[in-house]
Formats: structure tokens, sequence, C-alpha cells
């Protein structure tokens, strides 16, 4: 791999830099005081408008509702691959895998959703969900504006692989299983959106420092599922796509090759642009993410290692072109991304928690000792934090 010293730009090139790209504003958002929820590090987190939030971590789960954080439920027993959503109407689906022999297959995923009070059963997802070295799960999970969840997952068939869905709600379950794509090789790594009309897009990929295709695979608001995409084919250490989507339709896919960092847009149309490199990326990035509000405009954060070298961020308008790379800080990466419908944009760092609030050029940043993810529904920002699961909050448009 490329050192992170090599091409190192002269001090002429970065004061030109920092005139564009130094713009972060350091001025404070008021986030309340973290609230100290279930013992544990890297929770997942979610929240709705209406005040109902969630955390999970190693599948361990605690729900707010009426304003009062709930007693911590074990669903899977140091299970450490789990994730947690909120739907519009205050249900929370949990889902959790975990590997049952000492070899990375077969994984086996579990789901159950919360309603009422009270945790319902426990479903079983898949009792082979592929796995690797770098992942196992667990499947990926969103709702819909009528609380409907998917759940979209890759099962291993023996040598090759299928994308599966299922979709359901805490008041009847879930429903039945359905095949959306066939695969030649398994991939690994999936990611789902869905928006408030039920439009959905799961891209593709392969984990950690592998190489493999990315392709995204789309589902309109009547349920059906289109043939699979693919964005790019095949290039060296090309991975870990992730993908927003507003509800205006507009997807906007993001991914990590080598030494650059690539996207696709769909339009509202159901199009997809060419693959190409983010504009204004120096070589050799890590780990990037993206959200869109529900008109369309898109953020994409992205670690870079080459001067300037941290966390950047980088706006798209609705059907524009990328703005300017803002530096958020120095030597980190993110940790997570959202957006709320109206137009405010969340990112997270190992330490801080950075908003873009409708209609402003400047970010705000609220420092934390350790933040692990970010969510975003209308009118609100919800962090998991430091100490232990710790939850913060505060209001956005």
């Amino acid at each position: 791999m490329r050192s992170r010293s090599s091409h190192l730009p002269s001090a002429l090139t970065l004061a030109s830099m920092c005139a564009f790209v130094c713009a972060a504003s350091v001025h404070a958002q008021t986030w309340s005081t973290p609230h100290l929820v279930e013992n544990g590090g890297g929770a997942a987190v979610s929240a709705n408008s209406n005040g109902t939030a969630a955390v999970i971590f190693a599948g361990l789960a605690s729900v707010k509702t009426g304003g009062t954080w709930g007693a911590p439920i074990s669903l899977a027993s140091g299970s450490p691959a789990s994730d947690i959503k909120v739907a519009p109407n205050g249900d929370v689906l949990a889902i959790w895998s975990f590997r049952t022999s000492n070899t990375y297959l077969p994984v086996e995923a579990q789901a159950a959703f919360f309603s009422g009070g009270r945790w319902g059963p426990t479903w079983t997802i898949t009792t082979n969900e592929f796995g690797d070295v770098y992942n196992f799960g667990p499947p990926s999970i969103a709702f819909d504006g009528d609380s409907q969840a998917t759940v979209v997952w890759e099962e291993y068939n023996g040598s090759t692989c299928s994308v599966l869905a299922i979709t359901g709600n805490a008041a009847a379950g879930f429903g039945s299983r359905q095949t959306v794509s066939n695969e030649a090789s398994c991939k690994g790594w999936t990611q789902l959106a869905v928006n408030h009309s039920g439009q959905a897009v799961a891209v593709i990929g392969v984990p950690g420092i592998l190489s493999g295709p990315v392709v995204a695979i789309s589902r309109g608001a009547d349920g059906t599922w289109s043939a699979p995409v693919t964005l790019e084919a095949q290039q060296y250490r090309q991975r870990q796509p992730r993908i927003g989507l507003g509800d205006d339709g507009t997807a906007v896919a993001v991914w990590t090759q080598r030494s650059t960092a690539s996207y696709a847009v769909r339009s509202p149309s159901g199009v997809w642009s060419a693959a190409a490199a983010l504009p204004g990326v120096s070589a050799i990035t890590n780990t990037s993410y993206v959200a869109v509000d529900g008109t369309g405009n898109a953020v994409v954060a992205y670690e870079q290692y080459q001067l300037p070298a941290g966390l950047l961020a980088m706006r798209r308008p609705a059907g524009g072109t990328w703005g300017t790379p803002v530096l958020l800080e120095g030597n980190g990466g993110p940790a997570g991304e959202a957006a709320t419908p109206a137009g405010s944009f969340v990112v997270a760092s190992g330490t801080a928690v950075y908003t873009l609030l409708p209609g402003s050029s400047a970010w705000n940043k609220t420092s934390f000792s350790s933040v692990y993810k970010v969510a975003a529904a209308p009118g609100i920002a919800i962090a998991a934090v430091a100490p232990q699961v710790s939850v913060s909050t505060t209001a956005v448009p």
C-alpha cells in the first residue's frame, strides 16, 4: 500500500488547499448531556420524530418511550453484530447475527420487533447468511413511511450466493422471502436505504480490504425489485459501498478504492450515472459515508490520508455537482452519517459530531469523549456516545 507521506504537496499548495477546505465552523450546537443507557461500547442508535429512540450493543437493546429509557434487554447474548431502527409509528426492529460454528460459515441472523412497550417473538431470518473473515452481518434493515420494515441479506448457497429480501411489521410479522438477485460469487457486504414511499436501494460489495464490483439493486414504491446494476466493475481494493436515498428518489452510492473514493448517482427517474472519482479528493482515502435528504441533496464524508489529512465532507445539491471539500478535523475519519428529510446533515467522527443545517455552509462541532454512531429523523439528531452506551440528542430541522 502506498505510504501516507508519499507525494506530499508543497507548502504553497497546502496554503491554497486551506483557503478552500479549512472553512469548517467550530461553533457548538446544543446537544443534550449524555444519558447513560446501558453498559457496552460501539452501539447502533435510531430515533423517530415522536421521541422514540433505541440503542443496541452486542444484542443488548434499550428503548426510550414516553420520555423514559427502559431497562436493557438481552435479545442475543454476546452477539457482536447487531443493528436497530425505529419506525415512524414508534415500533422498533432489532437484528443480530452470529456464527454457529468455529468457521466463517454458517451465519445465523435473527430479529425481533418492539411494539406496545414490549419485545415480540424472535424471528429467524436465515440460518445461512454469507460470512467471511471481515464480516458476518447482520442483514441490513430500514423502515418506510408506513412503518413497514425491509430486511436484505446475502445468503450462501454452497458455492454461490443470492440476495434475499423480506418485509414485515410488528403487528403481522414478516412475509415470505423473495430472491432479489442470484450472484456468481458471494460478496459479503450489503447496505440498504429505504425512503418514505417505500422505494429502496441495496448496494452490494466486499468488506475489509478485499476487491470486488459494486452492484445496486432498486425497488420501486410498488414493491417490485429491478434487475441488478453494476455501478463499477471490480477494481483493486474496491470495497464497502454505502447508499443514501432521498424521498424524491435520488440515490447516491459511494465506495472506496485503493487510491480514491468513487460515487454514482441515480436520478429520480431511476437512471444511474457512470461511476466517477469524487472530485477534489486527493489520492489515498479510506472509509466513506453518504446521506441524502428528502429533496436529493447529498453529503459525502470520508477519511483522507494525504494532506489535508483527516475527516472531510463535501456537499452535492440535487441535480448539481459536488462542491468544495471541507476539512472537519485532522487525523480522523467518519464513524457514521445521517440526514433529515428537511436537509440537516449529521456526521460522526470518533470524538465529535458535526451538523450542517439547511441553508448553511458552516458545520457545527460538538465534542464527546467517544462517538459510536449517529442517526436522524424529522426534528431530531441522535448520537450514541461514551461513557458506556450513552445517548445525546439535538433539535434539527
